[in-house]
C-alpha cells in the first residue's frame, strides 16, 4: 500500500516520463544523432526543454479537462506542440530554419510519446490516471 495518494502518483508519473520523452529526443537532435558528442549542457539544456514540456499537462492535470490526458493520441500531440513551443523557447535551431529543430523535436517527442503509451509502463501510468477524471472536483 502507498502512501502516496494515486492522484499524486499519476502527477508524478506523468513528469517524469512526459519530460524524459521531450528531454530524450531533444539532446537526440541537439547532437544530430552523434550520442558520443552529449555534454552536460546538452543535458541540462534538454532537461529544461522537458521540464518546461510537461508544464501544461500538468496544470491540466488540476482541471476537469485532465480526461484529455487519458485519450493517448491527445495526451502525445499536446506534448509534441509543448515541446516544440519549449524547444524553440530554450534555444536556438542547430538546422536550418528558425524553427526547424523545434519542429522535429515537437514531431519527436508526439511519436515516442504515442509508442510509449503502448508499452505496460504506458498503460500504468493511464491506470493511474483514472483517479483524477472519477474523483469529485
Amino acid at each position: 500500500m502507498s502512501v502516496i495518494p494515486r492522484e499524486q502518483q499519476y502527477r508524478l508519473a506523468l513528469c517524469g516520463h512526459k519530460a524524459v520523452e521531450a528531454g530524450a529526443v531533444c539532446v537526440l537532435l541537439m547532437v544530430q544523432g552523434d550520442l558520443t558528442a552529449v555534454t552536460l549542457t546538452h543535458l541540462a539544456i534538454a532537461a529544461k526543454t522537458g521540464l518546461l514540456a510537461v508544464s501544461p499537462a500538468l496544470g491540466l492535470t488540476f482541471t476537469r479537462q485532465v480526461r484529455h490526458l487519458l485519450n493517448r493520441w491527445t495526451a502525445s500531440a499536446l506534448l509534441g506542440v509543448c515541446t516544440f513551443a519549449a524547444d524553440a523557447f530554450i534555444h536556438a535551431s542547430h538546422y536550418p530554419g528558425e524553427y526547424t529543430e523545434a519542429a522535429l523535436t515537437g514531431a519527436g517527442a508526439f511519436l515516442f510519446s504515442l509508442a510509449v503509451s503502448y508499452t505496460p509502463l504506458g498503460k500504468k501510468i493511464d491506470h493511474l490516471a483514472e483517479a483524477l477524471v472519477h474523483q469529485p472536483r
